[in-house]
């Protein structure tokens, strides 16, 4: 019996749905995992992020029953889950580490880590981010245990677009000779796209890696033309064409980007609606300031911060194409959004920019949606034939979704990535 440790360090499993929906899930698969592999998964949790500074003790409780949902879900595909607190970093921000909270993160991390191997001694560890591959490149070094590099994203230039440090600065050079020493250490670096992988091979030629695209589970996001019309007849948007974007912005100044662009569609389509689905409540301040600023007016658009999955499947039932609009930015080229496969699975084209080119080289193979820059003074044309071929975009949609992104399709990648090291 063979055992892999699924590690995770900042990434709180218990603050949201990604860790879950694109680590455990795809890894562990729907059905229970492989025979012959005994899986555990670790979350080291910084103690401070257990509670929020608002609310902790709602914070708490939520959390709480957060992580009573994902030991049971674990369990259940015969996997034991293990979430241990850690000291640093102290708050959610800090998930973009500097040097020296590099290194008073790991000071406080190695110790739970190392003792958490003394009782389950793997035989391979998936790590999923630099921080927690920082740990494994050393469990690796003292215990000669390989690990799997799930990168994730591409984190110093992550770090810059949040504003952590400057390009070229000595913190980001800090993080890209880390990056390599990461990349080139492990046994296989898991990236999610093609144009991730042509990069990987620019930072080391060397580097082995394997694909496996951000997925969807078809069993919780699906199309019902039905539900859509009475949704969709519920929120009073029965005769509009709504644009929908899910999720958080590239940047904040895509914020102006996606209130340019429906006024730019609004062109092609009069009755043109956008609808706004945002997790962190805390934002819609300033994302109704930048709409307002780029000259949309309230009646143009619908801002929701969804309180429930259920919720959020009302949301994507609102949409007749989705929006992943990001500005060119160091990362954005290898960018594969959760959101691409959700679109698609609920049945909505997709409208990118090409600067995300991961998604967008993937909608143009699989003609599902529609590639425009929408600061560059192209014609409406686009658009216009975007509109009359929606149905079989739609039904190409759900090909991409069948064939690349589904989450069936991803476990047998992650099952091929395993055997391929163990």
């Amino acid at each position: 019996m063979k055992k892999v440790l699924l590690l995770t360090s900042l990434e709180v499993p218990f603050r949201g749905n990604l860790i879950e929906g694109q680590f455990l899930s795809p890894i562990l698969g729907a059905g229970g995992n492989e025979s012959g592999l005994k899986f555990r998964y670790l979350s080291l949790a910084p103690v401070l992020f257990f509670a929020g500074r608002r609310r902790p003790i709602k914070t708490y409780l939520a959390g709480r029953a957060k992580r009573k949902e994902i030991r049971s879900f674990t369990s259940g595909l015969g996997c034991r889950t293990d979430i241990w607190p850690i000291l640093f970093p102290l708050f959610p921000r800090d998930f973009n580490l500097t040097r020296a909270k590099y290194y008073i993160y790991m000071a406080s991390a190695l110790g739970p880590f190392f003792v958490y191997l003394s009782f389950f001694r793997p035989d391979l560890v998936i790590a999923r981010s630099y921080p927690a591959a920082s740990l494994a490149r050393l469990a690796k070094k003292f215990f000669g245990i390989p690990y799997i590099f799930d990168l994730r994203g591409m984190y110093p230039e992550e770090s810059v677009n949040a504003g952590i440090f400057a390009a070229g600065s000595q913190e980001h050079q800090f993080w890209k000779k880390k990056e390599r020493s990461l990349i080139f250490q492990a046994a296989l670096n898991i990236v999610v796209s093609e144009p991730f992988a042509e990069h990987l091979k620019t930072i080391d030629p060397e580097a082995i890696s394997r694909v496996i695209p951000c997925c969807v589970d078809t069993q919780k996001i699906g199309y019902d033309p039905a539900s859509r019309e009475t949704i969709k007849n519920k929120y009073g948007l029965k005769d509009r064409f709504v644009l929908l974007h899910l999720g958080s912005f590239g940047t904040p100044g895509d914020r102006s980007l996606e209130a340019a662009y429906l006024k730019r569609f609004k062109e092609a389509r009069q009755d043109a609606f956008l609808v706004v689905v945002s997790g962190t409540p805390a934002f819609a301040g300033s994302i109704r300031q930048a709409f307002k600023e780029a000259g949309l007016k309230e009646e143009d658009y619908l801002l929701v911060n969804p309180t429930s999955p259920e919720h959020l499947s009302e949301m994507l039932a609102l949409g007749d194409a989705g929006l992943i609009l990001e500005r060119k930015a160091s990362n954005t080229k290898v960018c594969l959004s959760v959101k691409l496969g959700e679109y698609l699975a609920a049945g909505l084209p997709v409208i990118c920019t090409p600067f995300v080119e991961g998604a967008a080289r993937l909608i143009r193979q699989y003609d599902c949606g529609l590639v425009v820059d929408p600061e560059a003074g192209e014609s409406l044309e686009k658009e216009r034939e975007f509109l009359q071929t929606l149905p079989l975009r739609r039904k190409n949609g759900f090909k991409l979704v069948d064939e690349v992104l589904s989450l069936n399709r991803c476990h047998d990648l992650w099952r091929q990535a395993i055997k391929q090291i163990i």
